[in-house]
């Protein structure tokens, strides 16, 4: 049977995904690091971690425990006066009794799902929101990045729609730089990469230098980014 026009295309497109450039050279089996890191024990990291969030004019935190982490967060809410906040599920957040005592401290939490059928009233709500809440996937320590996958309490909105973003992760997560995550998603399941609708890499503050070359914060996303770090 004589193949059909669509049998003839569908059959190109197949072979084409199998291969689509098939005189490019073979994906090498080792790539040089783009930043380097040459001491990657925990505390090195999280030095370099710390110091390129400074540089990025983001602010870090470092604490030792549950405790000290649920504090620190306590007192940057009211040093940004928040009486709203917008979080992801603190099932997400590395700090353990954090929900109650923000509830304790009298400040309204909100869990933005821009999908469900009351999303513009809650993206109303959310906009009077002081600070945006929440933990992080992994972080990179040669560039002082924060980085994000969207899945289910773990939303984009709140890293940001509010003015103040404060990011909680413990001290683990911090990974030489990005190639490490991406290589570690790799070696788990390539499967990871298709789980998630969003992957966000926030490296400091929202900043743009389009107006008259000077350099801006805050123009499309948080001002300010304060990162508070569990060992």
């Amino acid at each position: 049977m004589t193949p059909s026009a669509r049998d003839t295309i569908l059959n190109k497109l197949r072979a084409s995904a199998q291969r689509p450039f098939p005189d490019a050279p073979p994906r090498p089996k080792h790539y040089h690091p783009v930043t380097i890191q040459e001491d990657e024990s925990a505390e090195a990291l999280l030095e370099r971690f710390t110091t390129e969030l400074k540089n990025l004019k983001a602010e870090p935190f470092v604490v030792d425990d549950d405790t000290a982490a649920r504090t620190q967060v306590l007192a940057l809410l009211e040093e940004h006066e928040a009486r709203r906040i917008i979080a992801w599920d603190f099932a997400h957040i590395p700090v353990t009794g954090l929900e109650a005592a923000i509830r304790a401290a009298g400040i309204e939490i909100l869990y933005p799902d821009a999908h469900d059928d009351y999303r513009a009233e809650m993206l109303a709500a959310a906009e009077g929101a002081q600070v945006g809440l929440t933990g992080a996937d992994a972080a990179a320590a040669t560039t002082g990045t924060l980085i994000f996958t969207t899945g289910a309490g773990k939303g984009r909105i709140p890293t940001v729609l509010a003015p103040v973003h404060i990011a909680i992760i413990t001290q683990d997560q911090i990974l030489t730089r990005i190639e490490s995550w991406v290589a570690r998603l790799r070696a788990d399941a390539l499967g990871e990469f298709r789980s998630h609708a969003n992957f966000c890499f926030v490296s400091g503050p929202s900043r743009t230098g389009d107006i008259e070359m000077e350099l801006i914060l805050g123009v499309h996303g948080p001002g300010r980014v304060q990162v508070v770090v569990k060992r």
